[in-house]
């Protein structure tokens, strides 16, 4: 009976300990002796920490829980981020060095090694699209209209380059919760309710509980509301002017509905096209209203002259928490609806010829 009960007591501690309740970051970051270190969650729309404690010598302890793995970010007060990291209940180990924070490493979570060559991969990306949005830029300043197209080019094949990518990582792994979160950052905005539907279907039954399939869920009611045949839901925000202005009232015009913001790049590529359409159709009974997720007045004013944007304009400069933004689920930008003369959406993200083609269509 002795012997059983230590087979028992011996079983219960094993099973214990296979199932850890929560997670230790054991970390050491050289060229910090001492201070503070936080341990960041994300939760109700702001970052909060979730532990803080002393660095001594140079090495740390933090912990936390999460019952499916999450997003975190380690930072040391007030503003310096040692990592961004995917946690997972168990043992994760830190090594950062403060001149090189950028190769901090957290290893011992397979969520992690999966989040940290994901983060490699759209890093590079990142750095192309960047060069490129250089170029266009450069090209710009010097009228070179030539290479303006070929840049275009490449920033758009570059970046279905990186939703391929996307694609790819989510199909390879449906038991990771950084496929949902993946998705809600780079291409669940492009995609319809339904597909936002059939991607969480396909996602292991092991991760439906994820904050982030939470958020896709959530999302997709959102985007419901910019399904094709819909009717735009109505709004009213102020000008520039600060005269109110609401979207029914372009009833009658084929209506192009233009999320954007000053400090947007890709948006500001996408203008002298707008600016060519625009010119080319607003005689014959075509319209823009621009709503900016700008949140300083000046900025988005000067954008506004200087792109020459002589259409209708409208914001609450509240950033990203622009109420019409939200109420049309817009997650990120460049975003546009195209409106039928009766206010129902006909198309969403219609770009340059495309965006001329359906237009004339309309208007024939």
């Amino acid at each position: 009976m002795r012997n059983l009960l230590i087979i028992i007591i011996a079983f219960t501690t094993l099973f214990s300990c296979s199932k850890p309740t929560g997670y230790v970051i054991k970390g050491e970051i050289k060229g910090k002796e001492n201070g503070e270190i936080k341990l960041m969650k994300y939760a109700n729309g702001k970052w909060k920490a979730e532990d803080s404690a002393s660095i001594v010598k140079g090495k740390f302890e933090l912990k936390g829980k999460a019952d499916l793995p999450e997003l975190r970010i380690i930072s040391i007060p007030p503003q310096t981020v040692v990592a961004q990291f995917f946690a997972e209940n168990g043992t994760l180990s830190l090594t950062a060095s403060m001149d090189s924070l950028s190769k901090t490493e957290v290893v011992g979570s397979k969520s992690n090694d999966d989040f940290t060559i994901l983060k490699k991969e759209l890093s590079n990306i990142s750095k192309e699209t960047q060069g490129l949005q250089q170029k266009y830029n450069q090209a710009r300043q010097s009228g070179d209209e030539e290479a303006m197209k070929r840049a275009q080019i490449d920033y758009e094949a570059m970046m279905g380059n990186q939703k391929v990518y996307t694609k790819n990582f989510v199909r390879e792994h449906p038991k990771s919760t950084v496929s949902p979160l993946i998705i809600l950052m780079q291409s669940a905005q492009e995609m319809s309710a339904h597909e936002i539907d059939t991607l969480v279907a396909f996602l292991d039954p092991s991760i439906q509980g994820s904050i982030y399939i939470a958020e896709l869920k959530k999302l997709a009611e959102k985007i419901r509301v910019t399904d094709l045949d819909a009717v735009a839901a109505d709004f009213t925000q102020s000008t520039p002017e600060g005269t109110p202005l609401t979207l029914s009232s372009l009833r009658g015009k084929i209506v192009l509905l233009d999320f954007w913001a000053s400090w947007c790049a890709p948006c500001r590529q996408e203008n002298p096209a707008l600016v060519a359409t625009y010119t080319k159709f607003k005689d014959k009974g075509f319209d823009i209203l621009g709503v900016s997720l700008d949140k300083e007045k000046g900025a988005w004013v000067k954008a506004i002259t200087d792109d020459q944007l002589t259409w209708h304009q409208v914001s609450d400069l509240k950033y990203l928490q622009n109420e019409v933004a939200v109420k049309y689920g817009v997650r990120t930008i460049p975003f546009s609806l195209l409106l039928g003369k009766d206010g129902k959406i006909i198309a969403k993200n219609l770009r340059g010829a495309d965006l001329e083609k359906k237009i004339a269509e309309l208007l024939h």
